[in-house]
């Protein structure tokens, strides 16, 4: 474990994902640490080299009442809010990832400055999304847990060494689309069963993923249910037509798209022509294997200088 660096005087710990953006993060890191001292802050700045680390660290400042601050993607902040979510602590995040989804939806601020003031400032509570397998392991998401195609998608971005940035999914989705699995899906929402063949399934506590697309546009973390994504069984043409309309929420009048509200969702999935069970992605993370129970858990986060829209119902 890496040496924790607190002090008695310590009152920000400022987390860097050294690798996030091509080194971007370790740059956005060093001007916010900076800004925060000039303020009279007593920040500590930390490069965790691994994610058991990371979170040990968030462990020391949630015992200590150390405010958190996550300098990096949607990576970053999922592993951080393992430990933070549940807990009155509030984290302020510092969106300079490649993929800043999560920071998106609250409407974070991205110039310098503005981003300090955010990080350090009052907290909104945030619905999360608690993941519990068969095993009773319990993980968090904060945007979307999804399965399926686009869970394939994802995978296969990380393994590209090019391009770099964003359009490395738009390259992995046409990789994918090549040979487009269909999966039996197996659901009970709030009580209510649900069988179907799809592609994907999203059940999205906010509105974006994917390095913004708007997969769940109407989704809010203030709304106390998430939004339950299917694109069902569909043509490749068809789907390469209707994933650019993500970025606009416009794809949602495609017929091969439902979406339900829940607050409970069972989740079962297998591929129809083959064996083995289907992963589950959250944040774009591996979150292990279905089936999975996720539930909506309201104001389990308390993220600094978040705006959300109150449609809480």
């Amino acid at each position: 474990m890496e040496q924790v660096p607190f002090d008695s005087a310590t009152s920000t710990l400022v987390l860097v994902n050294p690798a996030a953006n091509r080194g971007r993060a370790q740059r956005v890191g060093d001007a916010i640490t900076n800004v925060l001292i000039e303020r009279g802050v007593a920040a500590k700045k930390v490069l965790p080299s691994t994610i058991s680390a990371t979170r040990e660290l968030v462990k020391e400042a949630i015992d200590r009442e150390v405010r958190v601050v996550a300098v990096g993607g949607d990576g970053l902040v999922h592993h951080v809010v393992q430990e933070i979510a549940e807990t009155s602590a509030a984290l302020g995040i510092v969106p300079a990832g490649t993929g800043n989804d999560f920071a998106s939806a609250l409407r974070l601020p991205t110039s310098v400055d503005e981003m300090a003031t955010a990080a350090t400032g009052d907290s909104t509570a945030i619905d999360v999304l608690k993941m519990t397998d068969a095993a009773g392991a319990v993980r968090y998401a904060s945007t979307i847990a999804t399965a399926g195609f686009s869970a394939a998608v994802n995978v296969r971005a990380e393994r590209l060494r090019w391009p770099r940035g964003p359009s490395k999914y738009t390259v992995a989705t046409l990789m994918e689309a090549t040979h487009l699995p269909r999966y039996q899906v197996e659901m009970r929402i709030d009580g209510a069963e649900r069988s179907c063949v799809c592609l994907l399934v999203a059940i999205a506590n906010t509105a974006l993923f994917g390095g913004g697309m708007r997969i769940a546009p109407d989704a809010s973390p203030t709304s106390g249910s998430a939004e339950v994504v299917l694109i069902h069984d569909t043509s490749a043409l068809n789907l390469l037509r209707v994933l650019p309309k993500t970025f606009s929420g416009a794809h949602v009048a495609h017929p091969a798209v439902e979406i339900i509200r829940g607050k409970e969702i069972e989740i079962q999935m297998v591929p129809v022509n083959a064996h083995g069970s289907c992963d589950l992605r959250s944040d774009g993370e591996a979150v292990g294997s279905l089936p999975q129970t996720i539930t909506v858990v309201p104001g389990g986060l308390q993220i600094a200088g978040a705006t959300v829209a109150d449609v809480s119902n």
